[in-house]
């Protein structure tokens, strides 16, 4: 086939990225795949040749596995395409199971719209395999360009649908359906809401990077997904019910590792117990909210915090400090301590803080405090006759903890300085 015959194939409308990858398969005599900017397969050739490992998980899986991507990126073949305008042949990367290839990234001027990917077995014609391919890629360009105007349209119609939901719009459960099913949303039939906070602003590339992490793990979906400054809110879903709670901390904890590590910032997460209702999503936000809230006013005492299933006393807190920053009368508990450190320059309150805090192991608390164990021992044996009372009384011992959070938090916090 001629340069000129090749033009007068794609010389017509597509329906499909199928039909357009049977048509650059059938002018290469090659296997072809096309796929967007999340590397989800939206077109591949019909025509059985042999195939190597990648592409054939890839098509089984309707997605280029994570396993080749990173692989690929970690030789600097991805940063490559995506910063070229025109075909590349890539060698063989045999540790992804990826042969040679023939790839083009489709773009809109600076932004990435999709990949074209042609099998390499050493029958494509150089330079004319080159032309087929950027051929076909303006016209995938277009069409992914098509469907990105109307995904922007769905995308804010989600956004409305998951604002509405979390701010309590709609009064009952059935209204909801309803204008679920009118914009072919499918509801699961539980789910939980997290919230990521970063230390940066949340950016396009952060949210395509969790799509594109969170879509490969299994058993997982998410449904809604949107950003507000540095805060991530997500609606996700289990493919099988979870029981334990040690299942979505696993996941959760995952999550923040991965996105963490990918993005090179600090994240802390909450995330709400499961609920089948959906007019309970307000409910579930706040839930999120206050895990992430307790995070910040005391980071070194809730830094494994993150399911509201788990917040126990923790989710009092916040209320606590609140009244009693409201009064002006102090903790009658921690006055003689205070006093006693103001008096004898002593150390007293904090060594009370350390001491609970590490629950009361003295070898830990002696060693945070820089310490012997035996003087440790004697600090508390004079707080006991200070106060009258022993740090053995479940009552006073919670009391005073409790006082110490709520009354002391920024002195805490200085004792305990956290890094996340």
């Amino acid at each position: 086939m001629t340069e000129t015959e090749a033009g007068l194939t794609f010389d017509r409308f597509f329906d499909s990225m199928e039909s357009l990858a049977d048509t650059i398969s059938e002018s290469l005599q090659s296997q072809v795949t096309i796929e967007d900017s999340n590397h989800h397969v939206i077109g591949y050739s019909s025509h059985q040749f042999e195939s190597d490992p990648a592409r054939i998980s890839t098509i089984i899986g309707k997605r280029v596995p994570s396993t080749v991507i990173i692989g690929l990126r970690k030789k600097g073949v991805m940063h490559q395409l995506e910063n070229t305008a025109h075909p590349i042949r890539i060698p063989a990367v045999m540790e992804v199971g990826l042969g040679p290839r023939l790839a083009m990234c489709i773009k809109h001027q600076q932004e990435i719209l999709g990949y074209i990917w042609v099998v390499d077995r050493g029958n494509l014609a150089e330079g004319y395999a080159e032309g087929v391919v950027e051929k076909a890629a303006g016209i995938a360009g277009r069409y992914l360009l098509k469907q990105r105007g109307w995904k922007n349209r769905q995308d804010k119609a989600f956004e409305d649908f998951f604002w509405k939901l979390l701010t309590s719009h709609y009064d009952n459960e059935p209204r909801i359906r309803q204008e679920a099913e009118s914009w072919s949303i499918l509801l699961p039939e539980s789910y939980y809401i997290g919230v990521i906070e970063s230390d940066r602003v949340i950016g396009e590339s952060f949210l395509l990077r969790l799509r594109q992490t969170m879509d490969a793990y299994a058993g997982q979906r998410l449904l809604f997904v949107t950003a507000e400054h540095n805060r991530l809110i997500l609606l996700f879903s289990f493919v099988f019910p979870v029981e334990e709670t040690a299942v979505l901390s696993s996941f959760v904890h995952k999550l923040l590792a991965d996105m963490s590590r990918s993005e090179g910032c600090r994240l802390a997460a909450g995330c709400s117990p499961g609920y089948r209702e959906y007019t309970s999503a307000a409910t579930a936000y706040r839930e999120a909210l206050a895990v992430l809230e307790i995070k910040k006013l005391l980071p070194y005492h809730a830094r494994y915090l993150l399911l509201y299933d788990e917040i126990g006393f923790w989710a009092y807190i916040p209320s606590m400090i609140e009244q009693k920053r409201s009064r002006s009368r102090r903790s009658a508990l921690l006055e003689p301590i205070k006093a006693h450190d103001r008096e004898h320059k002593s150390d007293f309150l904090k060594t009370i803080a350390v001491y609970l805090t590490l629950d009361g192991n003295l070898k830990e608390a002696a060693a945070f405090l820089h310490i012997h164990t035996n003087t440790l021992m004697y600090r508390l044996n004079r707080i006991a006759e200070i106060t009258g009372r022993s740090l053995k009384e479940t009552d006073y011992r919670t009391s005073v903890y409790l006082d110490l959070l709520t009354e002391e938090t920024a002195q805490v916090n200085g004792w305990f300085p956290f890094i996340g």
